[in-house]
């Protein structure tokens, strides 16, 4: 059975939306993880956007180019293409320069690692999303 266009795109956001909220719940109140915090609730306000196009109960093909044309779809397009990670990254090793502590330094490459996999799979549900506009 075909899923009708309305189903995918609400399965890729309903998707979407629970790997942001898993992030955003993992770096809540983090001061260090802030910025890739905030980058995920830019993400989380597209998504709720996207999902209120959906339901307005357009035909499909004025419901894709709504979506497509819309400021919330091209918000999801530009944050995919932003290394907030990797800006992170950078800059938790110059921060762990001058740390001594193994231990410190293991706990911060611990969370750093789990941080980008978090983000990574949060990257993965949004060009899943991408990839069905321009489908």
């Amino acid at each position: 059975m075909r899923q009708t266009i309305k189903a995918k795109h609400e399965l890729r956001l309903y998707e979407l939306k629970k790997a942001v909220n898993d992030f955003l719940e993992f770096t809540e109140n983090l001061t260090l993880l802030q910025a890739v915090n905030e980058k995920a609730q830019e993400m989380a306000q597209a998504v709720d956007m996207l999902q209120q196009l959906l339901q307005q109960g357009s035909a499909a093909n004025k419901l894709v180019k709504a979506i497509n044309a819309s400021e919330a779809a091209t918000l999801l397009d530009e944050i995919v293409d932003v290394d907030a990670v990797g800006e992170l990254e950078a800059y938790m090793l110059s921060a762990a320069e001058g740390i001594e502590d193994a231990e410190v330094t293991q706990f911060l490459t611990e969370v750093m690692d789990k941080v980008e996999r978090k983000y990574n799979l949060l990257l993965e549900k949004a060009h899943a999303y991408n990839a069905l506009l321009k489908g």
